[in-house]
């Protein structure tokens, strides 16, 4: 029923999906605001048919996020990823759609030459921004669910160290060195060494616990109480050869400089460059974390275990790992076989 207000618009309520939807008409006469309000109507209908756009959906969605995140870990992690998807989708309606539509967007990233994990991270935020919208009763379906990364994606291999280098991180933890000795045998991310603090190791119950990283923003260290991911917070084994290499009762960081403040990123870097000079080793500290998934590969650790303590979210990418360290391992013996003379 269409009445008129005292500021002179005319209104008329209307329940639509459960919801009560008010138009207004400031036209004079009643009749002129009928026809107005009726072509409201319409163009609400069809919008509400086609959805919201997918930009207004993303933008609701990024500026949830956005809380949830520091702005540095979105800046390194979210920021350029959300702007591809928010513009290659834009003022489509949400509603329209489709898993194609979906996956016409990530061939265009495979059709660039991205990795594989970069490839990845486009399809996560677009299935949080999907799963947001059907929270919110904006679609009824996820599409992005339906979506299957082709196996062969081109990924950016990370080797295995040498033995030789392994020999090498193995002999040496003085001084800077302690930090490359550490992360062999704790498997820990650097960015999680970095911001870890001896208050952090319990030397009664063998553990590290795992509950914050450092980040460079630019030059500058910036430590989170927070980890990569929920996974990330985890406690690790403290090896019986680790412990009695760390000082006991000590406070503050673990590696830092002498005064205990945290390495910025230039600092890290030319330490890391001079520990590589003088042993002449190339190994990155991600490779260390790779050398630690081995042993325990070689340990006969359960793969549900190495997905714990290596902090991973998800056990695909532990599984990945131990597939790689396996065919390696087949590879040497391949090897070894055909050199082999009776």
């Amino acid at each position: 029923m269409l009445t008129k207000r005292k500021d002179g618009r005319y209104v008329k309520t209307v329940t639509i999906n459960g919801r009560k939807i008010y138009f207004y008409s400031a036209e004079v006469t009643q009749r002129k605001a009928e026809k107005d309000i009726e072509r409201q109507m319409l163009e609400y209908k069809e919008q509400e048919e086609k959805g919201k756009p997918f930009s207004a959906v993303a933008d609701e969605w990024d500026t949830q996020y956005r809380k949830k995140v520091s702005d540095i870990n979105y800046r390194k992690n979210t920021s350029a990823a959300y702007e591809r998807v928010a513009d290659w989708f834009g003022k489509m309606p949400i509603k329209s759609i489709s898993v194609a539509e979906v996956n016409v967007f990530i061939n265009s990233l495979i059709a660039k030459g991205y990795y594989k994990k970069t490839i990845a991270n486009h399809k996560s935020i677009l299935n949080m921004i999907f799963q947001y919208a059907v929270l919110n009763r904006y679609v009824d379906a996820n599409p992005t669910v339906e979506i299957r990364l082709p196996a062969n994606l081109p990924k950016k291999e990370r080797e295995m160290p040498s033995t030789s280098e392994i020999k090498t991180v193995d002999a040496h933890c003085k001084g800077f060195d302690f930090l490359p000795y550490f992360l062999l045998y704790t498997g820990l991310r650097i960015s999680e060494a970095l911001a870890l603090s001896y208050e952090d190791i319990n030397f009664k119950d063998k553990i590290i616990t795992i509950n914050k990283h450092l980040l460079h923003d630019g030059n500058r260290p910036v430590i989170e109480n927070r980890t990569k991911t929920e996974n990330s917070k985890r406690t690790v084994v403290l090896l019986d050869r680790l412990a009695k290499k760390i000082p006991k009762n000590k406070s503050g960081l673990v590696f830092c400089n002498d005064d205990g403040s945290p390495l910025t990123k230039r600092q890290l870097s030319c330490r890391w460059k001079n520990y590589q000079n003088k042993y002449n080793v190339h190994l990155t500290a991600h490779q260390l974390r790779h050398a630690y998934a081995t042993m325990l590969f070689e340990a006969g650790v359960d793969i549900k275990d190495a997905q714990e303590l290596m902090g991973h979210s998800d056990i695909n990418l532990t599984r990945q790992i131990y597939t790689h360290i396996r065919e390696t391992r087949k590879e040497e013996t391949r090897k070894k076989l055909n050199d082999f003379q009776f």
